[in-house]
């Protein structure tokens, strides 16, 4: 296959040290480090093979769909939004065959994107107007603008690097696609990652309590007691897939008890509630990339979800689109990666120093995962494969940004900042 093929090539004439197995980058699999919490679910659907990307053809009954669908834009990005009717035919690049959809719900997403200077994102809801209505096992389809990240790289490259070190993040995939027939260009495809489809694919049971940290609309993760009526807690953690406030107070009303202990006390009462070893994972990854907008950095843009299999709390990133860039980090420490607007959780802070021995060895197994010759092969492998559609699309002439410029800057803004990974994590010692 085309994407295993130029993945090989590239890292073979890499520094050497960045090796991942062959079905990594879209494959669901994983290598070391795998907790247990995660079920590899290969490549066995176009929709997901990065071999392929997919066209989704969307046509709405009159052309001025663009005035519309920003005239239902709600003056709160944080409200429900509302969606124009449309039909949507998708082209299966694997087999050659057309799928159509007469009713589908589509609007605009996304917050950052919604101004202007960036290209707008889509969001396809398959099951708006027949609840069983489904495409290929999603109920919605996510189609992300720029969102400041020109490159179009970033999600995928962090979410492939998440489930290649046993993280159970969501997939993601490119696509073409054409509104009216009209090409409107290449989008990053993630996989929705907060309903009921997405733990079929990705947990072996799915009757555990999931959670959604939003940040921008819902709050911050602070893990902190803030009284016994779980209604407090429902816009911070937001429970998904028919998870009901009863279970958010059995699931995390523990966890918030423990994180307000003594750190011998923590180190007692954590491993019962949550997998730490899953955590540090999540923790180094974002560290390393970095990602202030991660469970490690402000506490936001992940999910929490109790495996009922180990009755423990698992966490999983979404929105990696900020992800190889330290322009937006005031602290860009292992011990202390945030924003100017925000401070990481003092439960993330205390994983770090509690487990301190444990959290060092994996940030240097995720940095030996992605040092800065690796990550350029990889980028080389994804630009590569979008090359050719990319040079048709429209977006960029129009707004004056150089793609291959943009994806450089990917890289060399993430090699800056691993030989500062690699030197704090091998001293070890937190400030």
């Amino acid at each position: 296959m085309l994407f295993t093929a130029l993945f090989a090539a590239c890292t073979s004439a890499g520094d050497g040290s960045g090796g991942v197995n062959a079905g990594g980058a879209n494959s669901g699999g994983t290598e070391s480090g795998d907790t247990g919490s995660f079920v590899p679910g290969p490549a066995t659907d176009a929709v997901w093979d990065g071999d392929y990307l997919p066209v989704y053809r969307v046509t709405f009954p009159t052309d001025d769909w663009a005035a519309q669908l920003e005239a239902i834009l709600p003056a709160d990005q944080c409200a429900d939004r509302d969606y124009l009717e449309a039909s949507v035919a998708y082209e299966n690049p694997e087999s050659g065959e057309t799928e159509s959809y007469p009713r589908v719900g589509v609007r605009y997403r996304g917050h950052s994107s919604l101004r202007e200077g960036q290209r707008f994102g889509f969001k396809l809801s398959f099951n708006e107007y027949d609840s069983a209505e489904e495409f290929h096992d999603l109920h919605n389809v996510n189609l992300m603008g720029t969102e400041g990240d020109f490159s179009l790289m970033r999600e995928r490259l962090a979410q492939d690097i998440e489930r290649e070190l046993g993280v159970p993040a969501p997939r993601v995939n490119h696509v073409q696609l054409y509104v009216n027939d009209v090409y409107q260009g290449v989008f990053p495809f993630p996989e929705e990652q907060d309903d009921d489809p997405y733990l079929d694919h990705h947990f072996a049971e799915q009757t555990g309590g999931l959670y959604k940290v939003d940040g921008y609309c819902g709050g911050v993760a602070d893990f902190e007691d803030h009284g016994s009526d779980p209604e407090k807690y429902v816009d911070r953690y937001e429970p998904k897939a028919d998870t009901t406030t009863a279970q958010l107070q059995a699931d995390l009303f523990p966890l918030f008890a423990c994180a307000a202990g003594s750190d011998s006390a923590l180190a007692t009462c954590l491993p019962t509630l949550v997998d730490v070893p899953e955590w540090l994972t999540e923790i180094a990854i974002d560290v390393v990339l970095p990602d202030v907008d991660g469970l490690a950095g402000v506490g936001q843009n992940f999910m929490m979800y109790r495996n009922p299999t180990t009755g423990l709390l698992v966490v999983y990133p979404w929105d990696k689109d900020q992800s190889f860039s330290v322009s937006n980090a005031a602290s860009r420490s292992i011990w202390d990666l945030h924003p100017a607007w925000g401070t990481p959780p003092e439960l993330t802070a205390r994983l770090r120093t509690v487990w301190k021995d444990d959290y060092c060895a994996e940030v240097l197994r995720v940095a030996a995962l992605t040092t800065p010759g690796a990550m350029a092969s990889r980028a080389e492998v994804l630009r590569t494969i979008l090359a050719g559609p990319m040079a048709d699309d429209p977006w960029y002439p129009a707004n004056d940004h150089t793609w291959k410029y943009d994806v450089k800057a990917l890289v060399d803004d993430f090699s800056d900042h691993h030989d500062e990974v690699v030197a704090e994590a091998t001293a070890c010692t937190p400030p």
